[in-house]
């Protein structure tokens, strides 16, 4: 029966041991604002596998704090950065702003406005040339029908001149 209490008593030396490791783990990460406040890096800071820091619930706690802490301080470093604006010039900013991005619009609607009437004359030429091909198609093929015509006209010409031949040398 000695060895189970030989177990229990390795079990809570390693259970203090890792305690004391997470404990300066979290307070060098407290202090040291370019490590992240991650139970990855207090897993690599203290060599404690991440299973074991989460079934913990202090170092999780004191790692939120620390992040809460991190985003509160730069909140206030921002805040004291920022110095109180004259709020006329604030408005000239914002209106110059306004003026600059109408102008922008304006431009863009010129554009726009020169390429919809390029555009037009493109598309009524385009009309005036497909009617005068159309136009021209016609004709072409009226002046082929009367070709075919002439054609067929002279073939029956040259056939009954053809029989009016054999006729005169049979």
């Amino acid at each position: 029966m000695s060895e189970p209490k030989a177990f229990d008593q390795k079990n809570k030396d390693d259970f203090d041991r890792y305690t004391e490791l997470l404990s300066k783990g979290v307070h060098e990460i407290a202090i040291n604002d370019s490590l992240k406040a991650t139970v990855a890096e207090l897993s690599r800071i203290t060599g404690v596998h991440r299973n074991t820091i989460r079934m913990r619930v202090w170092p999780l706690q004191k790692l939120e704090t620390i992040k809460e802490n991190r985003q509160i301080e730069a909140l206030r470093k921002q805040v004291s950065k920022n110095k109180p604006a004259d709020p006329v010039k604030v408005l000239t900013e914002k209106l110059e702003s306004a003026r600059v991005e109408v102008l922008h619009w304006f431009g863009q609607s010129n554009k726009s406005e020169d390429q919809a009437e390029e555009n037009l004359r493109l598309y009524t030429d385009m009309k005036k040339s497909r009617d005068t091909y159309r136009s021209l198609l016609a004709d072409a093929n009226e002046r082929l029908l009367a070709s075919q015509a002439e054609i067929d006209r002279l073939r029956q010409v040259i056939s009954i001149l053809e029989a009016a031949q054999a006729e005169k040398s049979a």
